[in-house]
C-alpha cells in the first residue's frame, strides 16, 4: 500500500510538471505574438518618424511616397529594412544608432500590453542571449536586427502555479482519497487478522473445554460398565452425578456460544417482563452456592433503596450475573470474596458486582467486552474461559438500553457495574 501511495505520488508530480511545461509553451508563444505585435507598432512609429525626413541618422537614401506606402502597408522588421535601407541590410553602426534609445520605449511599451493582458512580468531588454539567464527566463528575438537581440520575461512563474492550481487541487484530493482508502483497508486488515487470532484462541480454548467433560463422562461410563459400580447404587448416584455435572458444563458452554451468535447478528429475542432484580440476585446467588462453597468462597449482598422492579427479559439478565460471579470466582487469588451491592435512585437502578482478584490492565479495559478477547496472562489455559461472557453480557446489556462498565478497585480486584 505504501509503495503504490508512492507511485501515486510520483505519478502526479510528473503530471504536474509536465502541464507546467505546457502552460510555459503556452505562455511563451502568446508572449511571443504580443511582443511580434509591439514590434509592429515600434516598426510604424519609427518608419513615420525617420521616413519623412529623408535620412537616418545621415546615411538612409530618400524615400519616394511609394516606398512609404509600401512601407505603411509592411510593417515588419523586414519591411522596414527594405524601406530605410534599400536592398543592404543594416550595419550594426546603424542599427546601434536607430534603436540606442527606442529599445527603452520598446520595453515599456511591451511591459505595457503584458499588462493589459493581466501578466504583470518583468521584461529586460538585452543586447545579447545570455544563456545563464535564459535558462530562467523567456527569451524572445527581436526581428529589428541582425544578431540574438531581444527582451528577457521573467517572474512568470507564479502566474503559471496559478493556473494549475485546480489541478494541484485534484491531485491533492485524489492523493489523499486514496491515502484514506488505503488506511481504513489495512485498519480493517488488522482488525481481522487480529479477530482471526483471537477465533483460533477460542477454538483452542474451546477444544480443550469440551475434551474434559468428554473425558471425564467416558470414563464414568466405562468404570459403571467394568469395575461393577452398578452393583453399589451409591457409588452409581455418585457417577450419575459427576457424569451430569459435566453433561451440565457442556450445555451452559453451547447456550454461551449460541446465545453469543445471536446477540452479535442482532436478533436477540427478549422476552421482557416486570422483574424484581432484587429477588433475581438472591435466587442466582442461591442457585450457585454450590459452586461458590466448592472455591471456598463467600458472596454478601447489600442493597440500598425500596423499589427494584424493572422490565427486562429473565433469563439473560441471569445470564449475565452468572457469568460475573462465575469469572470472580475464576480469576479470583486465593479464597474469592464477591461483594454484590443493588442501589435504586429515582429512574435508574444499578447493580454492582465487586471482586479481590487481579484486576483487569488499564489498556484492556475496554476491550474485554470484545468476543473471544482474554486478557493475555502468558497461560493460555492457566484459566478456563471462552473469551464470550463479558462479550455476551455487553450485548443483553445494550438490547436493554443499559449499559455495563468496569473499574479497578484501589485494594486490589475490580468491580462490575449493570445500569438499568
Amino acid at each position: 500500500m505504501i509503495f503504490c501511495q508512492a507511485l501515486l505520488v510520483v505519478f502526479a508530480v510528473q503530471w504536474l510538471i509536465s502541464q507546467y511545461k505546457i502552460h510555459e509553451v503556452e505562455l511563451k508563444s502568446d508572449l511571443a505574438r504580443l511582443f511580434t505585435d509591439v514590434q509592429d507598432q515600434v516598426s510604424d512609429s519609427l518608419l513615420l518618424n525617420k521616413v519623412y525626413n529623408g535620412k537616418i541618422a545621415g546615411t538612409a537614401p530618400a524615400v519616394s511616397p511609394k516606398q512609404l506606402q509600401q512601407g505603411e502597408n509592411n510593417l515588419s522588421a523586414t519591411g522596414l529594412h527594405s524601406v530605410l535601407s534599400g536592398t543592404n541590410k543594416l550595419t550594426k553602426e546603424d542599427e546601434l544608432k536607430l534603436f540606442h534609445i527606442d529599445t527603452i520605449a520598446f520595453n515599456e511599451m511591451f511591459v505595457e500590453e503584458m499588462k493589459r493582458n493581466g501578466w504583470n512580468f518583468n521584461s529586460e531588454w538585452i543586447n545579447n542571449r545570455d544563456s545563464n539567464v535564459y535558462g530562467q527566463s523567456i527569451f524572445i528575438k527581436s526581428d529589428f536586427f541582425t544578431k540574438d537581440h531581444g527582451v528577457i520575461v521573467s517572474n512568470y512563474k507564479g502566474y503559471i502555479i496559478r493556473a494549475l492550481l485546480p489541478q494541484f487541487l485534484f491531485i491533492i484530493v485524489l492523493l489523499s482519497l486514496t491515502a484514506f482508502a488505503f488506511f481504513v483497508a489495512f485498519g480493517s486488515l488488522k482488525s481481522q487478522m487480529k479477530l482471526g487470532k483471537m477465533k483460533d484462541d477460542f477454538i483452542s480454548n474451546m477444544s480443550h473445554e469440551l475434551k474434559t467433560p468428554i473425558s471425564t463422562v467416558k470414563l464414568v461410563l466405562e468404570a459403571m460398565c467394568n469395575y461393577g459400580v452398578l452393583d453399589d447404587p451409591e457409588k452409581s448416584r455418585e457417577y450419575i452425578g459427576m457424569a451430569t455435572s459435566e453433561m451440565d458444563r457442556l450445555e451452559l458452554l453451547a447456550t454461551r456460544v449460541l446465545n453469543t451468535a445471536v446477540a452479535e447478528n442482532g436478533t436477540l429475542s427478549l422476552n421482557k417482563e416486570n422483574v424484581d432484580l432484587l429477588s433475581l440476585v438472591q435466587e442466582t446467588i442461591a442457585n450457585m452456592t454450590m459452586k461458590i462453597q466448592k472455591s471456598n468462597g463467600s458472596i454478601a449482598l447489600n442493597y440500598t433503596g425500596t423499589n427494584f422492579t424493572v422490565p427486562v427479559d429473565k433469563l439473560h439478565i441471569q445470564g449475565v450475573l452468572v457469568n460475573l460471579i462465575d469469572n470472580s470466582l475464576k480469576y479470583s487469588n486465593g479464597t474469592p470474596h464477591i461483594a454484590v451491592a443493588l442501589t435504586s435512585d429515582g429512574d435508574r437502578i444499578t447493580l454492582s458486582l465487586a471482586d479481590d482478584g487481579p484486576g483487569i490492565p488499564e489498556e484492556y479495559k475496554e476491550k474485554i467486552f470484545e468476543k473471544f478477547f482474554r486478557v493475555p496472562n502468558g497461560s493460555l489455559h492457566n484459566t478456563k474461559g471462552y473469551g464470550l461472557g463479558l462479550s455476551y453480557a455487553a450485548q443483553v446489556m445494550r438490547c436493554h438500553n443499559g449499559s455495563i462498565g468496569v473499574n479497578n478497585l484501589q485494594q486490589g480486584g475490580c468491580s462490575f457495574t449493570l445500569s438499568f
